[in-house]
């Protein structure tokens, strides 16, 4: 190998010692934006509100006796809505509660309820405009438990009682659309419609009742410090590079 060519792969290697220098040359502007990047972060961690978060369980039971839904299958071949099948808890019950309690016309009856209580005000006006733009989470979500089978509503606001009403509101909603469920099995597995009056073929329990967590869920003031630290020196280590790159070639232009 000629003295060209190691010039040339000395060139190519990086030298560690002189990133050291580079480093120890900028650190007064890799410090000074570390620090900007970390008070950004702490300002936006101590001024963004507190978020609560309240929590029910469910559990929905199916009354429905396999003997009438044959009976109905024998009148009419139509199966075009949920049938959970045996007295035991089976998913399409979990499915059925699911798809009520998370549509959007379901949690507009809720909010509706929740601002004739409240008034309009900007929290409302802030829930109802989420509404609008299809974001039904916001209010509360409903999901079903592995492990367990039951069902958890979960509402995050700033305000507890707030979100322990929400709840609330949602699960007196719920109950009275069980109920309109049930009445619409009955009708349509039974011969005798006049016998199906107040027919209840689904059996609501609340496992747990609304109650929310003393401390808030969000936001997560350390993590978000810690990650603006640490975005902050990276980028702050990126830009010295940068910058000694960017008079380098300065110099090289004056020569």
């Amino acid at each position: 190998m000629n003295e060209q060519e190691r010039k040339e792969q000395y060139s190519d290697e990086i030298d560690l010692y002189e990133l050291l220098l580079v480093l120890k040359k900028r650190f007064k502007i890799i410090v000074a934006i570390s620090f900007i990047g970390f008070l950004i972060g702490g300002l936006v961690a101590f001024l963004s509100p507190n978020i609560y978060q309240a929590r029910a369980v469910l559990w929905v039971d199916s009354l429905i006796d396999p003997s009438l839904i044959e009976r109905f299958k024998t009148i009419d071949n139509r199966t075009s809505f949920i049938i959970p099948l045996g007295q035991t808890k089976s998913p399409e019950v979990n499915n059925l509660s699911l798809s009520i309690l998370n549509s959007l016309e379901f949690k507009k009856k809720v909010l509706d309820r929740l601002i004739k209580h409240y008034g309009e005000k900007e929290d409302m006006l802030s829930l109802t405009k989420s509404i609008n733009k299809g974001k039904g989470d916001v209010v509360f979500k409903a999901e079903v438990d592995k492990k367990t089978g039951s069902i958890n509503l979960i509402s995050e606001q700033k305000d507890k009682k707030v979100a322990e009403d929400i709840l609330r509101y949602a699960i007196d909603e719920f109950e009275k659309e069980l109920e309109k469920t049930s009445q619409t099995y009955a009708e349509a597995i039974s011969i005798q419609k006049e016998k199906v009056k107040n027919n209840k073929n689904f059996i609501l329990s609340v496992i747990e009742k609304p109650i929310s967590l003393e401390s808030p869920v969000k936001p997560k003031r350390k993590l978000i410090i810690a990650v603006a630290g640490i975005s902050a020196l990276f980028s702050a280590i990126f830009l010295a590079f940068i910058a000694e790159w960017w008079s380098n070639v300065k110099k090289r232009r004056a020569e």
